[in-house]
């Protein structure tokens, strides 16, 4: 087995494990991973060429050029995809403080209970919620 071969095999659970957005049904980003996988790990594909404005193209050259970390490199951006859905990240770097903030601590749980009803929601509901919106009652 091919070195990318075995690339391919390692990260091709990740479109599946990918959640759903369930406020943009219909962007379907699994499987725009699914065809990524097959373009950046293909036994005959060199990668994707990196980016090099010219001046004649009209655009100023490069300020800045990153050498540790390529981002033609196709196999270090599946690693950082792979731990966004293994939440290697929300691990290593916890953020309880700003999840509950010290102003209103129950805010972020009632966004996401709010997130969570609103593609269930017929459009009337949907309607008289966005004009109870406009009224602020004191409290």
């Amino acid at each position: 087995m091919s070195r990318r071969a075995a690339q391919k095999a390692f990260f091709t659970p990740l479109p599946s494990l990918w959640p759903k957005d369930i406020l943009r049904p219909d962007v379907n980003f699994p499987s725009f991973l699914s065809s990524r996988l097959e373009s950046d790990f293909h036994p005959s594909s060199t990668g994707p060429e990196p980016f090099r404005p010219k001046i004649e193209d009209g655009l100023p050259p490069a300020i800045m050029v990153y050498k540790d970390h390529p981002p033609s490199d196709p196999e270090k951006q599946w690693g950082v995809l792979r731990g966004l859905v293994n939440n290697r990240y929300q691990k290593k770097y916890p953020v309880k403080s700003l999840a509950e903030p010290g102003f209103d601590p129950e805010y972020y749980n009632r966004l996401i209970a709010e997130l969570d009803q609103a593609p269930k929601r017929n459009w009337l509901t949907a309607y008289l919620n966005s004009w109870k919106g406009f009224i602020r009652w004191e409290h």
